[in-house]
């Protein structure tokens, strides 16, 4: 991985995104729910707040309680996601494409540096924003993405089930040696720099900068179990006790 020199002598411009839907499906409503005395969307919230090397961040959503919550905590919310981007099928991908285009319009400027903070992700803190940022802006690389692990089981743990019902080795790559360490997207952060996130419309390159961080900040609520999870883990944490 190569430094840029043409990047040390300045600090990049960088747009942070929120997305809050309100129509979860497995866990309705999950973006406001209550972790540990504050709604779920707090913490990304407080977590951009205090990110040092980012310049502007904004939530995105179409829901006014959302919105009014996150306005409670401080939150840019400088537009009302249309309707036609807040559906199931709509991805992130066009979420944010809409809000960076609204504020380089807004702002007047063209970004550096995007990154994607899903409010699932209650428990990373601003130091893994700002460190992703510095790593990726000092690579040649165009994307970085928040992982967990490293996993490693003599016996692969992936596993898939087949057109028959059984379970079988996800990969049965000969050349795949079953020990070697593996790591999984966290959906704690993703960065990626802007003008290749415009032309290819993805948030990932074929290489990849590894943010890997431990299993505790890469808690990802999707059901209930992860709520509960997400829940205990930010009282130890507030406790001291991990």
């Amino acid at each position: 991985m190569k430094n840029k020199p043409d990047n040390s002598d300045r600090r990049p411009l960088v747009l942070a995104v929120i997305p809050a839907r309100g129509g979860s499906k497995r866990l309705p409503r999950k973006n406001i729910m209550d972790i540990d005395g504050h709604p779920m969307i707090a913490y990304s919230i407080m977590a951009a707040q205090q990110a040092t090397r980012v310049t502007d961040w904004v939530v995105s959503s179409e829901d006014e309680e959302i919105l009014d919550v996150a306005r409670r905590y401080g939150a840019t919310t400088p537009f009302k996601r249309p309707e036609h981007l807040a559906t199931d099928e709509v991805r992130n991908i066009d979420v944010v494409l809409h809000a960076l285009e609204y504020m380089e319009k807004e702002k007047n400027q063209k970004y550096d540096i995007i990154v994607l903070l899903q409010p699932t992700a209650p428990i990373r803190k601003s130091s893994h924003i700002d460190d992703a940022i510095e790593r990726l802006w000092r690579s040649d690389l165009s994307s970085l993405a928040g992982v967990k692990g490293p996993f490693q089981k003599r016996d692969p743990i992936l596993k898939r089930i087949d057109k028959n019902g059984n379970l079988v080795a996800y990969c049965n790559d000969p050349e795949l040696d079953p020990r070697e360490p593996f790591y999984i997207y966290n959906a704690a952060l993703y960065a990626v720099k802007r003008d290749y996130f415009v032309r290819e419309k993805r948030f990932v390159s074929e290489r990849q900068i590894p943010y890997v961080m431990d299993r505790y900040h890469s808690t990802d609520v999707d059901e209930l179990a992860d709520l509960i999870v997400a829940g205990t883990y930010l009282e130890m944490i507030r406790k001291g006790e991990i």
